[in-house]
């Protein structure tokens, strides 16, 4: 059984109300959206509407706990503002297939968020508003981290209004952050051949 095929049919049945009635109306067409094979579009079928979207609650639930894990910092500094903003990014991208999905996952969140505010958009499935522009940044710069740390090859250079390593560090040790005050900063990623090395300037 594909398991990830599965897994995306059922998050869109949950959250597509064109996608259930194609399934009604023209299942096998609906199955080759998916690339269903017919065993798995009958396991879609059968499992029914109020199934579906429990299996999906469930699947929800994982992504988030994920995103917490995967990004301690901002869970750490304000962790009911991650979970909120990262909620509505469930219920709308379909979750990948793959090893490191939860990873991509994550990354492409991170980077609607950053896409969104620099278009100056106010996109509510994009919103990560801890309260404090600082964490802002502090998603950015952990979700660069995390592509660094994942990348065989990976240089990226990055403007902060805020001190963000500095403001990482106090978040890792529970120590107040809050009180740091604006100072341009810069930062580069560079990951290559399994070496790592992260660098600011400000």
């Amino acid at each position: 059984m594909a398991l990830a095929e599965v897994q995306r049919a059922l998050a869109t049945l949950a959250t597509n109300e064109a996608a259930r009635d194609r399934l009604r109306a023209e299942p096998e067409a609906f199955a080759r959206d998916f690339a269903l094979a017919p065993g798995e579009l009958g396991q879609v079928q059968a499992i029914g509407a109020t199934r579906v979207l429990a299996y999906v609650d469930s699947l929800q639930r994982k992504r988030v706990a994920e995103a917490v894990r995967l990004l301690p910092l901002c869970a750490r500094a304000d962790g009911p503002a991650l979970r909120r903003a990262f909620e509505r990014h469930a219920r709308r991208v379909p979750l990948g297939a793959g090893n490191a999905r939860y990873v991509r996952d994550v990354l492409a969140f991170a980077r609607h968020v950053a896409l969104s505010r620099s278009k100056g958009t106010r996109d509510p499935g994009a919103a990560f508003d801890p309260g404090a522009p600082a964490l802002r940044e502090l998603l950015d710069y952990e979700a660069a981290g995390l592509r660094a740390a994942c990348a065989p090859a990976f240089l990226r250079l990055r403007a902060y209004a805020f001190p963000v390593r500095r403001v990482a560090r106090q978040v890792a040790r529970g120590e107040p952050w809050d009180g740091i005050g604006r100072r341009r900063t810069v930062v580069i990623w560079l990951a290559c051949g399994g070496r790592r090395v992260t660098l600011a300037v400000g």
